[in-house]
């Protein structure tokens, strides 16, 4: 057997308890090394009044129980899901900072320790694999789902090119920024999202931006389906943070490290709320890249680091 199969198999029996059904009768005490879940204090946090409580197994892992399509439509605007398995103290030296500081903290947080991983190999884990353990499909496990056109995909079914099966979609496009495949913001999983080859080609290098609805694009702009729209924001946020990129409402393309529509972004992080699909998926992606979305873990976040509240300080 390959080295390259051993290692995943590895990995895998490591995301066995990640999986949809989570059907554990194990009853031992969660793990003390990372957060668990609670109730929001809002005297101390108002931030997350609104936050819902997920799901979780007797060792503290989240499941899911919907696809992102079926989820987004039991939810109200802003209804955040609290994230779980978050290690302890992870984000505790950006907590009471504010503006540029608050920004640069998250930067050293996310990028201390991350791992590139290599966009195709045969001897070691790849963004295949990533992709393949951290989209999978919550309707069935042998499948991803594909993020724009909200479908399931078998996991085996895919090419590196433009054909009817899927490939990894750089969420922020490898022109903005002329970083291609290479290990780094070319191999992040945290934009790196399993999709239809042809939707993939049809967004292209476009911005986001609200268009005419579902899939409708123009020369400069596509808009997501409604379950996709906060994903791709909080793709967005996270790779403006981890590499210096810019977010802004400019909307050019060309080979500058600036996306865009940032109005429109701002929306979709509260139109299409966390939910406990990207919470699975933030914490598989940890296991490979040692570094998480902080945006998925404190949606509230992207207020102080790109909206109206850039000028208070967030308190964790």
């Amino acid at each position: 057997m390959k080295m390259k199969q051993l290692l995943l198999l590895l990995l895998m029996f490591n995301f066995f308890m990640f999986s949809c059904d989570s059907g554990s009768s194990d009853n031992s005490a969660p793990d003390t090394d990372i957060e668990q879940p609670d109730q929001p204090d809002n005297d101390k946090n108002p931030d997350r009044e609104n936050y819902l409580t997920p799901n979780v197994d007797s060792e503290g892992k989240i499941i899911v129980n919907y696809t992102p399509k079926e989820y987004v439509k039991t939810v109200e605007k802003g209804q955040h899901m609290m994230s779980v398995r978050i290690p302890k103290n992870y984000y505790t030296s950006a907590s009471t900072l504010k503006g540029n500081d608050l920004r640069e903290e998250l930067q050293e947080i996310i990028s201390t320790g991350a791992i590139k991983l290599e966009y195709t190999s045969s001897s070691s884990y790849d963004v295949w694999d990533m992709c393949e353990a951290g989209d999978q499909n919550p309707a069935d496990e042998r499948q991803v789902w594909q993020i724009y056109t909200e479908t399931g995909r078998a996991k085996n079914d895919h090419s590196a090119g433009v054909s009817d099966e899927w490939n990894r979609e750089h969420v922020w496009a490898k022109s903005h920024g002329d970083f291609g495949t290479s290990p780094g913001a070319g191999t992040d999983g945290h934009h790196l999202r399993a999709s239809y080859s042809k939707e993939n080609s049809t967004r292209g290098n476009k911005n986001f931006a609200d268009v005419n609805g579902a899939r409708t694009y123009n020369t400069d702009f596509y808009e997501p389906p409604l379950s996709a729209k906060g994903d791709v924001a909080r793709a967005i946020f996270y790779m403006a943070v981890r590499y210096g990129f810019t977010v802004d409402n400019r909307g050019v393309i060309n080979s500058e490290a600036r996306m865009g529509k940032l109005d429109d972004l701002l929306k979709w992080n509260e139109l299409d709320p966390v939910d406990p699909y990207e919470i699975r998926r933030n914490n598989i992606i940890y296991d490979f890249q040692k570094n998480r979305n902080p945006f998925i873990d404190h949606p509230e976040l992207v207020k102080y680091v790109f909206g109206d509240k850039k000028d208070a300080a967030w308190k964790e």
